[in-house]
């Protein structure tokens, strides 16, 4: 269909990667060629979308006979790639991939956005297991005032072995088809063997609308019962059954990683050294937002919350990625590090140390992190977790939400009073400048 290169904004100087398409006999996007309008589909769609995990869009045009896409350069591999040569990957590492790829995925259909062409290889994994999702040249985009699905009228869309039965029967497509296709991505990275094969497409085709697979435990017993069933339940042939969001999906995987998680890491709150008391009061005396909950509410959050020890040097998070956490040091210092978008060095912002909180934000509204956070030597850091608080106990989680609002509401407040006056004084210094028979406004 076309040509994908290595390429040099001379502009701007930055690598990125140009996908071409040659137009057949001088057609462009108003005419009749399909790859043609799935560049321009791709570049109206996936330009509208703003996430770290999803492949950025920065041009779009036509040079005589080609019409071209410039997209980021993205460093990785598929996820096709590293199915076929079946990477030794950790299966928790392996399952926080699939939670990264259903949140990026939630985070398109809350702007009305479906894909439609969930597959391993529309899928990039980056050396440090974050993900880039490609390829929305065949996505759609909803309307906020219409009906939560369309059609496909009588043209085949998608890749046959991830196709959900609605698309094979009827052609409807909504939020449900791409969970089932991510369902079948998930099947395959977990077991590395796909759900559904067949010698012709009827017999897939059949397959895929009447057949259960063997479950992923079967084929890779190091795929837990629970995670196993998650994956079915969003593989279901009934769109009714599965998971109804890609949110739900994330979540229930993450509960199993998040308890997973807690189990190696108890012993932290086991230590002598560990004083639950101490902790809540400390918390309670320092933050606002912890100011109100009692000690019985503190002792479930605290309960409920990961320890995690980092050596010296260990990334926590690293800057632009999302997360779903917030940290308190419970031992130990934690350097907050920005990265120059001139020339990639970083600054130190701020350096923390035992009791101190990071990450609100994040916590908040899975935001990208706007730093990296480094463990400056050997610490044990507390975190809590808005999908472990959300699905266990709503009433500390609505709470904390709204006592974090308010306090970032009021940090955001005495940001833009510090605008102001900033403002105020480079317009005097302006006039000052004038008045002095300076170089004026300019």
């Amino acid at each position: 269909m076309g040509v994908v290169y290595k390429a040099r904004d001379t502009i701007i100087n930055r690598i990125v990667a140009l996908k071409t398409v040659k137009m057949d006999g001088g057609a462009t996007v108003a005419g009749e060629n399909p790859f043609v309008k799935q560049f321009y589909n791709e570049a109206r769609i996936a330009g509208n979308l703003s996430h770290p995990n999803i492949a950025t869009i920065y041009d779009v045009g036509e040079d005589g006979p080609v019409a071209y896409l410039v997209f980021e350069y993205v460093k990785g591999v598929t996820l096709k790639d590293v199915i076929s040569q079946r990477r030794e990957i950790a299966i928790n590492d392996r399952i926080r991939f699939l939670v990264l790829i259903a949140r990026t995925l939630h985070y398109a259909h809350k702007n009305g956005v479906i894909h439609r062409d969930i597959k391993p290889a529309n899928i990039m994994v980056l050396d440090d297991m974050q993900a880039k999702i490609m390829d929305f040249g065949i996505a759609v985009q909803l309307s906020a005032s219409g009906p939560p699905e369309c059609r496909d009228e009588g043209v085949f869309t998608g890749t046959p072995y991830y196709m959900s039965p609605e698309m094979l029967s009827s052609g409807t497509v909504n939020k449900l088809t791409d969970v089932f296709s991510l369902a079948v991505v998930s099947y395959e990275f977990l077991t590395w063997e796909k759900p559904f094969r067949a010698g012709t497409l009827n017999i897939l085709f059949n397959k895929i609308a009447s057949e259960d697979p063997p479950a992923p435990h079967y084929l890779n017993p190091m795929v837990s019962e629970l995670v196993s069933a998650h994956v079915m339940k969003a593989m279901g042939k009934e769109t009714g059954n599965r998971f109804q969001s890609m949110g739900e999906f994330a979540d229930a995987l993450q509960l199993y990683l998040e308890q997973s998680d807690k189990q190696n890491t108890d012993f932290i709150t086991q230590t002598r050294d560990f004083d639950k008391t101490v902790l809540i009061r400390m918390l309670c005396e320092r933050y606002s937002f912890f100011a109100d909950f009692s000690e019985e509410e503190m002792q479930k959050l605290i309960s409920i919350s990961g320890k995690r020890r980092y050596r010296e040097g260990k990334i926590i998070f690293n800057e632009a990625t999302i997360g779903d956490k917030m940290f308190i040091i419970l031992k130990g210092k934690v350097a907050l590090t920005k990265r120059s978008d001139c020339d990639g060095g970083e600054t130190v912002l701020s350096r923390l140390v035992n009791g101190d909180c990071f990450g609100e934000l994040g916590f908040l509204n899975n935001s990208p992190r706007h730093a990296t956070a480094t463990a400056v030597k050997d610490s044990v850091i507390m975190y809590i977790s808005d999908t472990v608080l959300r699905n266990t106990e709503p009433g500390i989680c609505i709470k904390l939400y709204k006592n974090l609002s308010s306090t970032l509401s009021g940090r955001i407040g005495k940001g833009q009073v510090k605008i102001s006056k900033l403002k105020a004084e480079n317009a005097r210094l302006k006039e000052r400048i004038r008045l002095l028979g300076g170089v004026g406004e300019g």
